[in-house]
């Protein structure tokens, strides 16, 4: 089974969005451990602002946007979350790889302890919407904190569907630096009915 969901679009995988968006979270991880001059603050101002006008005149709906919807790419072509991708897939499992950039770091090499959880939600939500072509959103989210999880690494995640109930679906996952648990989670998704988005 491919990893699709309702609503994803798909490009090349040598294509100038997924570039640009590598490039992206480049940057936002030199950002986070640079200390830069007022000068360089104020050509990096102008030069945001004169990209963001760029954008405002390319704006599309929701669904026409390529940010989020491409499961093609790394964390679905979005930097709101970590590195994700994940390469096995089934009905009822998924697992992948993770990598928290610079960006994500709280203090001490630690990542921040808010960042967990949103990639959490994600492989769990992923193993949730596997089970059946409707998406699934989260009710409820439990993470327990094992031990630090590190940035700058390739981590493994995973997520598994433990019971269906209706349109009720209990999920867990893990996430692990080698052998040793950073994390574990349990959710509890439920399956959006016709017309709900």
């Amino acid at each position: 089974m491919t990893d699709t969901l309702p609503g994803a679009v798909t490009g090349t995988a040598n294509d100038d969005y997924a570039r640009m968006i590598d490039a992206l979270r480049g940057f936002l991880d030199q950002l986070s451990s640079a200390r830069p001059s007022p000068a360089l603050l104020r050509e990096m101002e102008t030069t945001l602002s004169r990209w963001s006008g760029d954008l405002d005149l390319v704006q599309v709906a929701e669904d026409e946007r390529e940010f989020g919807r491409r499961v093609d790419l790394p964390g679905r072509g979005q930097v709101m979350s970590p590195w994700l991708r994940l390469d096995a897939v089934s009905e009822t499992e998924v697992s992948g790889t993770l990598r928290f950039g610079r960006y994500f770091l709280g203090k001490n090499g630690a990542i921040h302890g808010g960042a967990v959880p949103l990639v959490l939600d994600e492989v769990l939500g992923r193993a949730a919407s596997m089970a059946a072509p409707a998406l699934a959103r989260t009710a409820y989210l439990h993470v327990n904190f094992r031990s630090i999880t590190p940035a700058d690494r390739d981590l493994r995640v995973t997520a598994r569907i433990v019971s269906v109930s209706g349109r009720k679906r209990l999920v867990t996952g893990e996430v692990y630096d080698g052998s040793r648990l950073c994390c574990d989670a349990e959710g509890l998704f439920v399956e959006l009915l016709p017309g709900q988005q």
